[in-house]
């Protein structure tokens, strides 16, 4: 996350400026640039000295000082305002903090980070005008509050409680005073990493112009930040009034809205999203809402903390034989449960990136960018990732057992880290973690490349992993 800081935002008058500002605060603000600061003493000492005798002296000359002197502040205070600006960082090292007065970037590490305390005029206050970091082996970050709007407070906040949950914030309460309600942490890196290899893998780079930071939409949505995007698609992190922390995803059509393309492209994208938020299962995202605002089309979906299958392989390499048939046997069930909606259900895009392991170690599936209503075997796009794509479903011909296949090829990812082979009969290795015959057979059973070889179906292949898992127990318990 990053934002433009400016240490004069929310000053626009002059007169708001010399009610508010006194030497004493200039002298806080600057006092990094001590330079800066012993220049203006010795200018105002000087200048101030000179005042009566060039009165005495030069009358005129006194007159054409003042109106001098009134022109440099006039130059001075829009330069003050014009290096304040910077940039502000925060990533997983800590906050990065870059002015545009100074010659380097400063890191400020999560590690270090002590206290947070809400200031006004140096004192601890429920009515601040700055934020204090102090840090262990280095000087506190002082940030003036008016150049951070509340949103980029929130979540530099939120973030600060993540990478340093055990933090002392004082006082407490200014956060309630200040109108920051509690939310629930969230880890916006690995959310971002999710949605966007998510997207990069299916579009490509965007070609539209996205929301922006604090946008609103339906009056209850507000956008915090986008995190992914691609092609003719976004998503973004966002806060609903009731909700709380949601994903909102966008879609924009391409062509003219007149011809019968679009329209077509519309419909079926709109009877899609109207069947998927009928859907209810512990293990699928929630999709809340389906709406359209200023020609774009939106799906407000549950957030939802976790890594992908993908991500958590890739960190930790091939899983347990255990955990293997735990996992499977839960996204058999998710599949189970879609092939056997009224009407059903093929995803289409049963791949680690689509699939999450979610705070509590469950099984979540999260997209449904690519499901398709069960249109028995007319041809339709390829979509999806080419390694757990049977053939039928490369020629545009899926079906349910496309996503049998797709399953098969995500048990073979979590046995192996490896993705299958496309257009290969894909054989789970020997000498791998999986060593119960009856597992292997049924990874090769889901992975047979002719359709008429693959004829098994999502409840029988619950049955196979439930007889598997129950041998487990019987077997650790004798």
């Amino acid at each position: 996350m990053q934002f433009r800081y400016n240490r004069y935002s929310g000053m626009p008058t002059a007169s708001r400026f010399f009610k508010e500002l006194n030497f004493s605060e200039f002298y806080q603000r600057h006092k990094q640039e001590g330079w800066l600061v012993n220049l203006a003493l010795v200018a105002t000492t000087v200048f101030t000295a000179c005042l009566p005798v060039l009165y005495l002296l030069a009358p005129e000359l006194f007159v054409l000082t003042i109106m001098l002197a009134i022109l440099a502040v006039g130059i001075t205070l829009p330069t003050l305002a014009f290096l304040s600006l910077g940039k502000i960082k925060i990533d997983s090292r800590g906050i990065e903090f870059c002015r545009l007065g100074s010659l380097d970037e400063k890191l400020y590490a999560w590690s270090d980070l002590t206290r947070i305390t809400f200031l006004r005029n140096g004192q601890p206050s429920l009515e601040p005008n700055q934020l204090y970091l102090e840090f262990h082996r280095q000087p506190a970050l002082v940030l003036e509050l008016n150049a951070i709007s509340k949103l980029n407070l929130e979540a530099l906040i939120s973030l600060a409680l993540y990478f340093r949950p055990k933090v002392l914030i004082y006082p407490n309460e200014t956060l309630s005073a200040l109108g920051i309600k509690e939310m629930k942490l969230i880890d916006p890196l690995d959310f971002t990493e999710l949605w966007q290899s998510n997207l990069e893998q299916r579009f490509a780079s965007t070609n539209f112009i996205p929301l922006e930071q604090g946008q609103r939409l339906k009056q209850s949505i507000t956008v915090l930040a986008q995190v992914a995007s691609g092609g003719m698609s976004a998503v973004y992190l966002a806060k609903d009034d009731q909700l709380g922390p949601v994903v909102l995803k966008e879609s924009v059509f391409s062509g003219s809205r007149d011809t019968d393309k679009f329209r077509k492209a519309v419909e079926l994208f709109e009877r899609e999203a109207t069947l998927l938020t009928t859907i209810s299962h512990p293990r699928i995202v929630k999709i809340f809402d389906y709406f359209v605002e200023d020609n774009r089309h939106y799906l407000l979906l549950e957030h939802i903390k976790g890594k992908t299958l993908r991500n958590f392989v890739d960190r930790h390499g091939p899983l347990s034989e255990k955990t293997i048939i735990d996992w499977g046997l839960q996204m058999a069930q998710i599949l189970d449960f879609l092939h056997n909606m009224e009407p059903p259900i093929i995803h289409r895009d049963f791949t680690p990136e689509n699939v999450i392991i979610s705070e509590d170690a469950k099984i979540r599936l999260i997209d449904f960018g690519a499901s398709s209503i069960f249109l028995g075997t007319a041809t339709g796009t390829v979509v999806g990732k080419i390694a757990f794509m049977p053939p039928e479903q490369i020629k545009g011909r899926a079906n349910r057992a496309s996503d049998i296949y797709a399953f098969g090829g995500l048990m073979y990812f979590l046995a192996t880290g490896r993705n299958p082979q496309p257009y290969e009969e894909n054989v789970l290795p020997k000498d791998g973690p999986i060593k119960s015959i009856n597992l292997r057979k049924l990874v090769d059973d889901c992975l047979k490349l002719e359709l008429k070889d693959r004829t098994i179906r999502t409840k029988e292949i619950i049955d196979r992993l439930e007889s598997l898992h129950r041998s487990r127990v019987s077997h650790a318990e004798g």
